[in-house]
């Protein structure tokens, strides 16, 4: 008999940006890497004898609170891979609840016939994640293995083998324990988050999963600004500090967005909730590229809007942007009397460049966007 413990990835970048991530390869953020070092304790004293992950970086990542301790080897292997999701690759989900609800509705409640193009069908995902597994179970007759995977792919593959119309949703590093023998697998647990506590959990902080929520999750899509000045000047005058200094003049902000749309019109976005304007994201493409760095000038939220922890899916938009521009590094400017934005930014992986220069009044920040 083969003992399993099938994990899902911690929390990565595509969680908190609300973007749909499959095989796009992504970061762990900040609180991920809390929920790296819970499972690391709870699987210190479990004997492991050889771990499993997809070859995908947040995977990996998260495999590391296991073979690194127990001074394992990593077997990476594509076939453990979340679901290959084609054009939808990082697409933000606000976007696909407004313009694709029909395929997005049957990608969470009828996966069997789920399939837009480029994607992988739940016959491909699963059969390829259930093929990966039985070797690895009948290589390891006898020992225990540790198998780190994705939440979707995951769930698909808990619906075959429970043979249940339904499973429990699985937080990120949640562990389920299986046994195979004789061709066969049998479940012990499915997908336990115990050794997260709720300042760490990604579910406790999220409302999807619950079937009576009364508070639903805010996800945003993203339109160009285009010519729109009215709109964007509203934005920047409500804005009480700027990223861009805290004194940035709105006028100069907007004749910035048309040289801005000169190299990208996507340059300049605004952040929608359904039919309305809900933020402003406006960076600079031609900004220390040189340097490989992709400049954000200036992030706002309506005023009505902020407070709801939706800001991180603007940064999400620029992450994305720049990444597929090749460039490494993010970096911004934040006023030195804006604490908020300073507490905010660093939460999610920025440091200090520099201390504040007095002359700007501002503090520059910086966070890594590679993916190794």
């Amino acid at each position: 008999m083969t003992t399993i413990y099938l994990i899902r990835h911690a929390e990565a970048e595509g969680n908190v940006f609300r973007r749909i991530h499959g095989q796009y390869n992504s970061l762990i953020t900040q609180n991920g890497l809390r929920q790296i070092r819970a499972l690391q304790n709870r699987f210190e004293d479990v004997p492991v004898d050889a771990v499993y992950a997809s070859d995908l970086y947040r995977t990996c990542k998260t495999a590391e609170s296991v073979y690194l301790p127990k001074k394992l080897e990593l077997r990476r292997d594509p076939r453990f891979r979340e679901v290959a999701l084609g054009v939808w690759e990082d697409t933000p989900f606000g976007y696909l609840e407004k313009f694709e609800r029909e395929d997005m509705w049957a990608f969470n409640h009828d996966p069997l016939n789920w399939h837009v193009e480029g994607s992988e069908t739940y016959a491909e995902y699963t059969g390829r994640f259930l093929e990966a597994l039985r070797q690895a179970a009948e290589e390891n007759d006898g020992r225990t293995i540790a198998v780190f995977t994705h939440g979707c792919v995951l769930r698909g593959v808990q619906f075959i083998l429970s043979g249940q119309e339904t499973v429990p949703y699985c937080d990120n590093t949640a562990v389920s324990l299986l046994h195979y023998s004789g061709g066969r697998f049998e479940i012990e647990y499915l997908n336990d988050n115990t050794h997260l506590d709720e300042s760490i959990s990604t579910f406790a902080r999220q409302k999807w999963w619950r079937e009576k929520s009364d508070t639903p999750d805010h996800n945003m899509w993203f339109r160009t600004v285009g010519d729109d000045e009215k709109t964007f000047m509203r934005l920047c005058q409500s804005a009480e500090k700027y990223v861009g200094g805290g004194e940035t003049d709105p006028n100069q902000l907007y004749e910035d967005s048309i040289l801005n749309a000169f190299w990208d019109a996507r340059a300049n976005a605004f952040a929608m909730l359904g039919d309305r304007v809900a933020g402003v994201v406006q960076l600079s493409p031609a900004r220390y590229m040189s340097e490989n760095i992709g400049y954000v000038s200036f992030l706002a939220m309506e005023e009505s809007e902020r407070g709801k922890t939706l800001g991180i899916q603007l940064l999400g938009y620029a992450v994305s942007y720049y990444r597929k521009k090749q460039r490494d590094r993010l970096r911004l400017s934040v006023s030195c009397e804006n604490e908020a934005a300073l507490r905010f930014f660093e939460k999610y992986g920025f440091s200090r460049l520099s201390g504040p220069a007095p002359e700007e009044n501002r503090i520059v920040l910086e966070r890594s966007i590679a993916v190794k």
